[in-house]
């Protein structure tokens, strides 16, 4: 049974690839205007984890549940019609497409207006004109957050947003993040970047050998020994040391 608390829950879930086991039994949840981030090495699950949630694989166990209708016929489109959204680690897959094609169609299928405020949040007034194939990796992100602030999803699963991008640019998206938050979108997310996800995350999952430990806040994610030990390594601080001052 799933939990009321969550607009996305999953548990016990398991998933083989041939002769892999990619996840023994994991689980993630998503709560209405809250980040949870799945944090772990690569090949530990989180990926498959969060492809499973957004119903792009079947589970070879568990359950997932959203918006309290639990089942294992969820699909992508489906989860889509009923308010989910998923951003891959490589967004945005119409190079042809203008930004503004994009956000009159975000605007024609969900008709939830703001179109004009999301656009203006995202700074992309000046890429309206562009092609997605000559935006940069930054740009993209921005757009495709930019649209979710536009479409107002019930939930985001965002695999990696901040990969490959500035920290300018991973300030943007986490401003962006947090503001799909203040609307009531419930999120998940998952990265390398550990200290800038920190920073606008509410809940920590550590995703460890095809297996998840839910670690609480951020400072309780830190203050758990094994995590530091096995993960963030003993010298992690909250706040990156600043960089000497040059003469």
């Amino acid at each position: 049974m799933s939990d009321p608390r969550y607009a996305l829950w999953a548990e016990g879930i398991r998933k083989t690839f041939g002769s892999t086991e990619a996840l023994k039994s994991a689980g993630v949840w998503a709560e209405p205007g809250r980040v949870t981030t799945l944090l772990g090495r690569n090949g530990s699950g989180k990926t498959t984890l969060m492809r499973i949630a957004a119903g792009l694989l079947r589970p070879d166990q568990g359950v997932v549940s959203f918006m309290g209708n639990a089942g294992d016929r969820h699909t992508l489109a489906r989860l889509a019609r009923k308010g989910l959204m998923y951003l891959p680690q490589e967004p945005l897959g119409v190079p042809a497409y203008r930004v503004s094609d994009l956000f009159a169609s975000v605007e024609r299928t969900f008709a939830t207006g703001g179109t004009k405020e999301a656009i203006a949040a995202a700074g992309l007034e000046a890429l309206q004109a562009q092609r997605v194939a000559a935006l940069s990796r930054g740009e993209r992100v921005r757009v495709s957050l930019g649209l979710a602030l536009a479409r107002r999803p019930l939930v985001l699963i965002a695999d990696e947003p901040l990969v490959g991008l500035s920290p300018k640019n991973q300030e943007t998206v986490a401003r962006l993040l947090r503001g799909l938050c203040a609307q009531g979108t419930a999120i998940v997310t998952s990265g390398h970047d550990t200290h800038a996800l920190l920073s606008f995350t509410d809940v920590v999952i550590w995703s460890v050998a095809g297996t998840t430990h839910h670690l609480g806040s951020p400072a309780e994610a830190v203050a758990h020994w094994q995590f530091r030990q096995e993960y963030l390594g003993p010298l992690f601080q909250v706040d990156p040391p600043a960089p000497p001052e040059q003469a």
